[in-house]
Formats: structure tokens, sequence, C-alpha cells
């Protein structure tokens, strides 16, 4: 393989490559990116398994071939040269990088041992990017970070009816978001939509990733789905499991609907984070429709506390109830309007955050239980 590339044009695609790349593997070519040479074009591939991403940079190829090098390894070496013409030579596992006073040599391992993916499949529908990169980070930080219960670590991918429904849930919130789609999925009569759930991490990926234009999305198999735009091609596996039957979790109805003006809530919440770092990292938030106020607070028996008075409107009971700290934040900072809607029932009921603006979109949190 001999392939001439621009470093300006290689590098970003490099880097995102390697962020799909295992960063510690059983398997060492997992940790390793596949170059690929011929027709004019160097093609980057990286997969965990879970989760691929294809990509190509137009180069002068003077020899076709492919071989794989450590991710991490080359994007550090490819960051680091001069903006101009990087020459990549590969003869047997041996990968020579050669810029202008520069030359480095990499040890690889033989392309044959890179696991085959397939970028292709049946088109279920496209969208646009950015509509796609929010629902992404509106959801994706919900899952579950603790791989005790592997399921709860992916993302619900729901498609049917012209519609794609996004959730992701850990056990003590839920973030749930739905989207129109210009294509609706055409199922059999009587068969159910498109189910998968996708590695949070791989879909996060892909939000990086996706900018303006579109997304098309396919599915290669069963149990994969296929991310496009003008740039990537990303594919996620869909994990093993039963995903909770969510759905019964969504209060409908309360005894009690408040609304904050969000920048006062935030800060609020962002001062008594404060108090709440150490410790139980618990806010309590005391409610008085009927007079238009809630307190904010937060108490550490080694610090102090802080309490808060904010304007609110709203109906029914007076009551307080807490929060985890991190997963209000979470949820205040994933919902995109002016004004939001708090609706509850007990201080021990899940309750559900909403933004007027858009009901495409909510979050249920579990309250953290009060002391005496």
């Amino acid at each position: 393989m001999k392939a001439t590339v621009l470093q300006e044009n290689l590098l970003p695609k490099v880097a995102a490559v390697a962020r799909i790349a295992s960063a510690k593997s059983a398997l060492p070519v997992l940790e390793n990116i596949l170059l690929s040479a011929e027709k004019g074009k160097l093609t980057l591939a990286a997969t965990d398994l879970e989760t691929g991403i294809k990509t190509e940079v137009g180069a002068k190829v003077e020899k076709s071939g492919a071989l794989t090098v450590p991710a991490r390894l080359l994007v550090g070496l490819i960051g680091n040269l001069p903006p101009g013409k990087v020459t990549l030579s590969a003869e047997k596992d041996l990968l020579t990088i050669e810029a202008e006073g520069i030359s480095s040599r990499i040890n690889g391992l033989a392309a044959e041992e890179f696991p085959a993916f397939t970028v292709e499949g049946k088109e279920l529908f496209t969208l646009k990017a950015s509509e796609l990169k929010k629902a992404i980070d509106q959801v994706s930080f919900a899952a579950a970070q603790d791989e005790s219960r592997p399921i709860l670590t992916g993302v619900l991918l729901r498609i049917g009816g012209g519609e794609l429904v996004l959730t992701g849930v850990d056990g003590f919130r839920l973030a749930e978001k739905k989207l129109k789609v210009s294509v609706s999925v055409k199922s059999e009569p009587g068969s159910e939509a498109v189910t998968l759930v996708v590695p949070a991490r791989g879909l996060i990926e892909v939000g990086r990733l996706v900018e303006g234009g579109e997304v098309k999305v396919s599915i290669p198999e069963l149990t994969q789905l296929l991310f496009q735009t003008e740039e990537f091609s990303i594919f996620t596996q869909s994990l093993e499991g039963e995903f909770p039957d969510y759905e019964q979790i969504i209060p409908t109805n309360f005894e009690t609907k408040l609304t904050f003006e969000k920048e006062e809530f935030v800060k609020a919440v962002q001062l008594t984070s404060i108090f709440s770092e150490r410790g139980t990292s618990v806010i309590k938030l005391s409610h008085q429709p009927a007079k238009g106020t809630a307190e904010v607070s937060s108490q550490e028996a080694e610090l102090g506390e802080v309490k808060i008075e904010i304007a609110i409107k709203g109906e029914g009971k007076v009551g307080e109830i807490a929060f985890n700290c991190r997963y209000l934040s979470d949820c205040l900072g994933a919902l995109d309007s002016g004004r939001i809607e708090l609706s509850l029932n007990s201080a021990l009921d899940p309750a559900l955050f909403r933004a007027p603006s858009d009901p495409s979109y909510l979050h249920v949190v579990m309250p953290v239980r009060l002391q005496g």
C-alpha cells in the first residue's frame, strides 16, 4: 500500500475513527484502525464489535493495499505532523509514515484480522442531522453507566408509523424523545415496529459526527442500525436482553402541577449544588402553589445550608420533594425551553418534567426519600 494525503484532511477523520476503537481489548485488532487504499481514496475503519465506523479521505494512491495500526498511536502521530502532504506506505505488517522532514514506522496487524462489517442496508428513513443530534443529546445521558445491567447502558430506538422514539433509562430516571421521520417504516400487516436497543456510547458518537444536511438510517440486519452522512457511516449492534417496560413508569395523573422560569430554577439549583457536592448530594424543593413560591434548598452537616426562594405558577398541594443533584441538573439542561413544567404526586412518586414548547420530549426523575 502507498497513498499520499493532506494532513489537514486526514487528522479529523483519524480522530473521529479512533474514538470507536477499543481502548483495551482481548483482541488487539479492535484497538486498531484499518487503513485501506484504492482508487483515489484512503478508507479508515474501526470497531469495538458493538459500534463500527467507516470514512474516506481523498488520496493519491500509487499502490492498493490495507493494514491495521494502533488507533491511539496513529492519531497522536498524525496530530503532531505539520500541515501538508503525508505519505503512508505499508509492507507486510509495517506502516511507514512520511511528512516533510519526518519519517516514522508503526508495527501493525494484517487487514485480514479486522472484523468485517457492512455499510449497506435497507433504508428506513431520513431526517435532519440537527434533529437527530439534539434527540441523542436529550436522551443518551439517561442511559446507565453501571454495566451490572448491560441492557440499561443502551438507548431504546423504536421506529414505526412515521416516528422515531428514543428512550434512555437507568432505574432512577427516564428520558424520551419522539421525532417525526420523513419516510414511514412499512411493516407487514399486524407486525410490530422496528425496535432495537443500541449502545449509548455508539449513539453519542453518532451525535458528535452528524452536522448539517440529512442522516440516512438503514437496517443492515435485524440486530443492527446504520447511520450515514456525507462523511461517515456508523453502525450500532443491538444489545441483548429485555428493555424494561418503561411506559408504566411515566405518570399520567397528577395532584400538583408547577411552572418555573428555567433560568431562575437553574441558577437556584446551581447554587444549592455547591452544598450538595459532598455528603447526600440531595436538593429539596418545597412548593406552595397558592402563594406562587417555591424554595430550593440543600443542607450538609459539615458545610451548612442554603435556601433560595423562586417564583412559580401552578395548582395543587403544598408539599416538598427531593432529587439527586446531578439527575436534576442533567434534566434541566436537556429541557430546551424558557419555562419548565413539573408535575407531581407524592414525595415518593416519579416526577415528570416537560417543556411547554416541546411536547415531544419528557423526563422522569425518581425522588430521593426525605429523612425525618
